[in-house]
């Protein structure tokens, strides 16, 4: 037991994930908290009152001060449920030691926030590294580039402050694919529990978010595809599992389970309507032009779009995956009517950012020995830079930024000189873990003389160790199929 905690705790993968989660932590800030209380109200309803309808608080932060609605004499949020239960989670712990929204609700929705947002963020991203090199065989240092992208230098910066259900939503998508993924590549799709959690986190993304049902619906598609038809009915099973807390919600609070928020409080302009001309103007407004495009604000990952088709052959179902994600989710975004109304960054691709990462990751391995070469590397570094530049300015300032015709950059970087006092709640608390977590490092790696962080440097080192994956992982199926009297 000892032993395997010292592995983690030296791992690439826990290194990553306390990179991102202490920087989430860090630029959490109180005016987010303020702007963002809908998430704040919900949490409070479950953990204080015990419902999901709002309004009971006295505390004036907890008011109303909008996407709410009144059905059936419930003051309810135009929102899926779950994000106010991940919320809830942390908000019991904290309440019960005495930080409450009434003492101190800066740092009480700061910490809901760290705990529930940061956290599904920052493990998102280290997973999704190990998927990428681990699993797809690319190779270390792109994976990492690719990683960074995702969590440094595009808009998941700025959402991973909120108690967002979006950001929960791009995250639960992240944990279900790589259930899915071990499970293939670990255990040859035998493992029933992994199978199982996959399609619970699936159904768990709906619960969160209706932003990415369609995304949820490919990704099953291409877990049932991987898989033996018979084995289909395990992670079908947990998606019933996953989905059937909406089921209920919707149920009790608008008399029928498929009856979702945005549809019973009538949020038209979230409704599917094919139109040519609105299509192509949002087309611009997400990948050309216009000042929510990817290309501003994440540069990075606007180039795996085209990274996706460099994608190994071996990985060619993969690819499909990823193009038909991506694919119908812009197709739905481009016929509603909605941009996000305020937001730093195309909000409404937060779910699809971390498909663009392996995309990314193949540019970058792109004729293989040469993936680490000085000028892909430099080019990485650049696209980093930029997009960390423009991204931290709406992790500092804030997302409320409503004229979305503009680069919100030049509109919210003035006012950085002007923060006020105690603005970051978290910001001491999660230097004192830094510093503990580097000195963790450097004594594992100057005393005990263990490897943390290692890096491949090109596309070939990525799919040995994938492929010692693999190998290892088909001789511990194999031998589990010998012992349980099933013919290999």
């Amino acid at each position: 037991m000892t032993q395997a905690l010292g592995r983690i705790a030296g791992s690439r993968a826990f290194a990553l994930f306390l990179l991102f989660w202490l920087t989430f932590g860090a630029l959490t800030n109180a005016r987010t908290q303020r702007d963002y209380n809908l998430q704040q109200m919900g949490v409070d309803a479950i953990v204080a009152h015990h419902t999901f309808s709002l309004g009971h608080s006295a505390v004036p932060r907890l008011h109303p001060l909008g996407d709410v609605f009144t059905y059936n004499g419930n003051l309810l949020a135009a929102k899926q449920p779950g994000q106010f239960v991940w919320g809830a989670i942390p908000y019991a712990v904290f309440s019960a030691l005495g930080v409450t929204y009434e003492k101190n609700y800066e740092l009480a929705s700061a910490l809901v926030t760290w705990f529930s947002a940061g956290l599904f963020a920052a493990l998102a991203l280290a997973l999704l590294d190990g998927m990428i090199w681990q699993f797809w065989g690319l190779s270390r240092i792109a994976s990492l580039a690719a990683a960074l992208s995702v969590g440094l230098a595009s808009h998941w910066l700025c959402y991973a402050g909120i108690a967002h259900h979006d950001i929960l939503a791009a995250s639960l998508i992240v944990f279900a694919l790589y259930a899915a993924e071990r499970n293939r590549y670990r255990y040859e799709n035998r493992h029933r529990g992994l199978a199982v959690a996959a399609g619970a986190l699936l159904g768990l993304t709906v619960f969160t978010s209706m932003l990415p049902a369609l995304i949820v619906a490919v990704v099953g598609i291409y877990i049932a595809a991987t898989r033996p038809l018979r084995a289909a009915i395990w992670p079908a099973l947990g998606f019933v599992l996953g989905l059937a807390p909406l089921l209920a919600y919707n149920a009790w609070y608008f008399g029928s389970p498929l009856m979702p928020a945005n549809v019973a409080g009538d949020y038209s302009d979230t409704f599917f309507s094919f139109r040519l001309d609105l299509m192509a103007r949002h087309l611009n407004d997400y990948l050309g032009t216009g000042g929510l495009s990817l290309w501003k604000y994440a540069p990075g990952l606007a180039l795996g779009l085209v990274g996706l088709w460099l994608l190994p052959r071996r990985l060619a179902r993969l690819r499909a995956l990823f193009v038909a994600a991506i694919g119908i989710h812009l197709f739905y975004l481009c016929n509603i009517e909605t941009l996000g109304t305020c937001e730093y960054g195309p909000r409404y691709l937060l779910p699809i950012l971390a498909l663009l990462a392996p995309g990314a990751a193949a540019l970058m391995d792109a004729r293989g020995a040469a993936a680490a070469s000085p000028f892909k590397l430099l080019a990485a570094g650049a696209l980093l830079a930029y997009g960390f530049l423009v991204n931290v300015v709406g992790a500092l300032q804030g997302t409320m930024y409503c004229t979305l015709d503009e680069f919100a950059l030049w509109g919210q970087i003035g006012g950085i000189n002007r923060l006020p006092p105690n603005y970051f709640p978290l910001l001491r608390l999660a230097a004192y873990l830094a510093i503990g977590a580097a000195i963790l490092f450097a004594w594992r790696h100057f005393v005990l003389g263990a490897p943390v962080f290692g890096l491949g440097e090109t596309v070939e080192a990525g799919e040995a160790d994938a492929a010692k994956f693999r190998k290892s992982g088909n001789k511990k199926a194999a031998g589990s199929r010998k012992n349980s009297g099933i013919r290999a």
